[in-house]
């Protein structure tokens, strides 16, 4: 147990101090104390979103122009609804950490389980950190990038922003440009902090209740007819019980994000079809795909782990089938309680969005729609042509 709890949160934990919360904290404590941490990245956000729509309406004819301003709007507008989803729910986010590590600390779980699940989970928060945090540089640099690129071409030097903005300020006096700079540089982390906070946490938090119910499989498995059978197989049955509890509780939180983050992530895919299009031969191609590929991983981190809760969830109506059940069958009440548990079992628990469950087949089938709608706009490009 040691193990697991050193490892618990760690990747998390880290970010999300940074931006002023501590939801390791116990319940009764407060776990957002430095409100000006979030606050003040939130409102250079805020602002920035402000010239995006400014920008998108002022450019609503042109359809190069427009689409860049929509994507800005999109991932803006989700970095925004994250630290909104933080602030309201980081006391019920240290609630779950309190939950899921008291049902971890009971009980002897196998080392094996704990230790397959931490390198998993710590694998692919570190890519998926990776991913945004190269996002950001990458966001970052593009104005310098771009201006080096033109002025080695034309011999002119044009001032470019990261963000598609409409400013209320003249950003050919540098005094303003390092202003535009420093609010948009503040920006593109703003989008990405609270992403890996709350992506992150999430893909923690199914991990460890992956780790429950393997723990309530082997131990099924293990579960022979004795002395105590009844207390033992009370314990098996209750930690079961307790891990569904959990995982619903969960889905309760995560449920309107991921609705918003699928909506959200379906449109982007497709504003970024048409951009990718437009700029394939583009220097700027690299910034695209990177971006392309940030989308992709958030809409693929809740499938992921709403696949893998769901499997581990259902798989213990297999463990049961797999005990040694016949040596209990001629108790009623064990063998009542084992036909109830398969039965409930075989629902397991899911993690869905008010309209949709989060699961591979539905990435799979948003990826293809995002193929198809590139291919098509592909096609009428070279039809125009």
């Amino acid at each position: 147990m040691e193990t697991i709890n050193e490892n618990l949160l760690k990747v998390q934990d880290t970010y999300f101090r940074i931006l002023g919360f501590n939801i390791l904290a116990r319940p009764e404590m407060s776990g957002w104390r430095q409100h000006w941490r979030a606050l003040g990245l939130m409102l250079s956000l805020t602002m920035v979103q402000a010239m995006v729509i400014a920008y998108s309406i002022q450019n609503l004819e042109n359809m190069d122009q427009l689409t860049e301003g929509l994507a800005a709007l999109l991932i803006n507008q989700l970095g925004l609804f994250k630290f909104g989803l933080m602030m309201w729910l980081h006391k019920d986010f240290q609630r779950l950490v309190a939950r899921l590590r008291e049902l971890l600390t009971e009980g002897t779980m196998p080392a094996y389980i704990i230790g397959e699940e931490n390198r998993r989970e710590q694998r692919l928060s570190g890519i998926y950190k990776n991913c945004f945090m190269l996002a950001a540089i990458l966001s970052s640099l593009k104005p310098s990038v771009s201006m080096c690129l033109n002025y080695w071409r034309t011999g002119q030097l044009r001032l470019e922003m990261t963000f598609p903005c409409s400013y209320p300020w003249d950003n050919q006096q540098l005094p303003y440009a390092l202003l535009s700079y420093a609010l948009l540089a503040s920006a593109s982390f703003a989008v990405v902090l609270p992403s890996i906070c709350v992506d992150t946490f999430f893909m923690a938090l199914i991990h460890n209740l992956v780790v429950l119910f393997q723990t309530s499989q082997h131990t099924m498995q293990l579960f022979r007819a004795g002395a105590g059978s009844e207390a033992q197989l009370g314990k098996i049955l209750d930690l079961y019980r307790r891990s569904l509890d959990l995982s619903a509780a969960l889905n309760r939180y995560f449920r309107l994000l991921i609705c918003v983050q699928f909506v959200v992530g379906s449109l982007h895919l497709c504003v970024l079809s048409y951009t990718l299009l437009v700029k394939f031969d583009n220097a700027q191609m690299p910034f695209y795909v990177v971006f392309t590929v940030s989308v992709l991983s958030q809409l693929y981190i809740y499938c992921y782990c709403g696949d893998r809760l769901k499997t581990a969830s259902t798989g213990f109506a297999n463990a049961i089938y797999d005990s040694h059940w016949h040596e209990v069958a001629l108790d009623l009440a064990l063998g009542r309680s084992l036909q109830f548990s398969m039965m409930r079992a075989q629902r397991g628990s899911r993690i869905d969005g008010f309209f949709f469950e989060a699961n591979m087949e539905v990435f799979i089938s948003i990826v293809r729609t995002a193929m198809s709608y590139f291919a098509l706009l592909r096609s009428i490009s070279k039809g125009t042509e």
